[in-house]
C-alpha cells in the first residue's frame, strides 16, 4: 500500500506544477486547478476567456480537459514561469526605457560655448553675427536583461542582444545668438534639435535579429549669461529647455510578436560655465530634468504550442477555443525629477566645432555621451 502512495505522489508531481491556484471562469460552476503562472494570465482575462469558451461551446468536461493538459505541460518545460517572467521583464524593460528616453534627449544640441554670442546688433559699429549649426551624434545606456528575459521566457530569438545597450540620437541642431541694441545687452541664445532613428537604417539588422526600434525627437531650450569676467572667454549662463520623443521597439518571431510604444517630454533647468584655453574648451554643467515618460507594450499571436513545447491535440484546442489567450498588453508612465551632471571639451578650429560630452544621471545610474561637428561662427 505505501509503495502504491508513495507511486501515486510521485506521478503528481511529474504532472503537476510546483504551484498550482484555482480559478473560477465566468460561465462555469466550478473551479478548475491551473498553473500558479497561467492563473496570472487567465485571472487578467477573465471575462474574454468566458465568453470565448462558451461561444465555442466548450463543456465543462472539456475545460478540465484543457486544464489538465496545462498542468501536464508545466511540470515538464524547462522554463521557469514564461507567462509571469515575460510579462515582468516587459514591465521592467519599460520602466528602464521610461529612464533612459529622457537622457537620450540631454545628448542632443550639447555646445561647449556656455553662451555663443550675439546673433543682431544694431548700432556700435562692425559686428560679426554669432551662429552654428551642425551634426550630433550621442548614446544613452540602457539595460537589456529585462527584455532578454522576456524572449527567453516567450523563446524569441534576440540574436547577440547584449546586457546593456546604447541607444543612439542622430540630430541636426543650430543655435542662434541674442541681440545688442547699441548699449542695450541681450547676452542669450537659442537651440533647436531635430532627431530621427531606425535601427534598420543604421544596419543593426544582423546584430539585433528579430528586433527593430525607431524614434523621433524635437527639442528647443534657451540660455542667458549671467556672467562673462572676460578672462579666458570664461561665461556661465543658465537656461532651460524642453524635449519630446515618440517611437516604437518591436519584436517579431515565430513564437509571438512584441512590442513597446514609447513616448517622453522632458523639461529642464540648466547651469554651465565654460572656458577657453586657445582652441580648446572644456565646460561642465549641471541639469535638473523634470520628466514625464509612458511606456505601452503589447505581445501578440503567442505561440504556447512552442512555448510549453506541447503541440497536442488537446493543446491546440485549449488554445483554439479561447481557454489561453494569445494577444497580451501592459504598460509603464509616471512624472520623474532628476539631477544630471553633464561636460566635456570642444576644438575650437576656426569656423569648425568639434564637440565631445559625457553626462550621468545621478539617481538612474545611467551614462550618456555625445559627440559634435559644427560649423559656428
Amino acid at each position: 500500500m505505501k509503495k502504491i502512495v508513495l507511486a501515486l505522489g510521485m506521478t503528481a508531481m511529474l504532472i503537476l506544477p510546483a504551484f498550482s491556484a484555482t480559478v473560477k471562469i465566468p460561465g462555469y460552476d466550478d473551479p478548475v486547478t491551473v498553473p500558479d503562472d497561467i492563473a496570472g494570465l487567465i485571472n487578467s482575462h477573465l471575462t474574454e476567456i468566458g465568453q470565448v469558451l462558451k461561444a465555442n461551446n466548450v463543456s465543462a468536461e472539456d475545460l478540465n480537459k484543457y486544464a489538465g493538459e496545462v498542468n501536464k505541460a508545466y511540470g515538464s518545460i524547462n522554463i521557469h514561469n514564461p507567462y509571469s517572467t515575460a510579462t515582468g521583464g516587459l514591465n521592467n524593460f519599460s520602466d528602464d526605457l521610461r529612464n533612459t528616453l529622457p537622457n537620450t534627449q540631454i545628448q542632443q544640441n550639447v555646445w561647449a560655448d556656455s553662451w555663443i554670442g550675439h546673433l543682431v546688433q544694431v548700432g556700435n559699429g562692425p559686428f560679426l553675427p554669432h551662429f552654428g549649426i551642425g551634426a550630433n551624434v550621442g548614446a544613452a545606456s540602457i539595460k537589456m536583461n529585462a527584455l532578454k528575459d522576456m524572449g527567453d521566457a516567450f523563446k524569441l530569438d534576440l540574436g547577440g542582444l547584449p546586457s546593456t545597450l546604447a541607444i543612439p540620437t542622430i540630430t541636426v541642431d543650430a543655435r542662434l545668438g541674442g541681440l545688442k541694441i547699441f548699449d542695450l545687452a541681450l547676452p542669450f541664445d537659442l537651440g533647436f534639435t531635430l532627431s530621427g532613428l531606425n535601427s534598420s537604417k543604421l544596419g543593426l539588422d544582423n546584430m539585433m535579429k528579430d528586433v527593430r526600434f525607431d524614434f523621433f525627437s524635437i527639442g528647443f531650450d534657451v540660455r542667458y549669461c549671467v556672467w562673462e569676467p572676460h578672462i579666458l572667454d570664461t561665461k556661465v549662463s543658465v537656461g532651460a529647455g524642453f524635449y519630446y520623443t515618440k517611437g516604437s521597439v518591436n519584436v517579431d518571431s515565430k513564437n509571438a510578436k512584441a512590442g513597446l510604444d514609447f513616448a517622453a517630454t522632458n523639461f529642464t533647468l540648466n547651469a554651465q560655465i565654460s572656458t577657453k584655453l586657445l582652441f580648446f574648451r572644456p565646460f561642465l554643467g549641471a541639469r535638473l530634468m523634470f520628466t514625464n515618460s509612458k511606456v505601452d507594450w503589447y505581445v501578440k499571436n503567442i505561440n504556447w504550442t512552442s512555448i510549453l513545447d506541447d503541440s497536442s491535440i488537446l493543446m491546440n484546442q485549449a488554445i483554439k477555443n479561447g481557454f489561453l489567450p494569445t494577444n497580451i498588453n501592459g504598460g509603464a508612465d509616471g512624472f520623474k525629477v532628476r539631477p544630471l551632471l553633464q561636460g566635456g571639451f570642444a576644438f575650437d578650429l576656426g569656423v569648425i566645432d568639434l564637440t565631445f560630452s559625457a553626462s550621468y544621471d545621478i539617481p538612474s545610474n545611467i551614462f550618456g555621451g555625445a559627440f559634435s561637428l559644427r560649423f559656428s561662427l
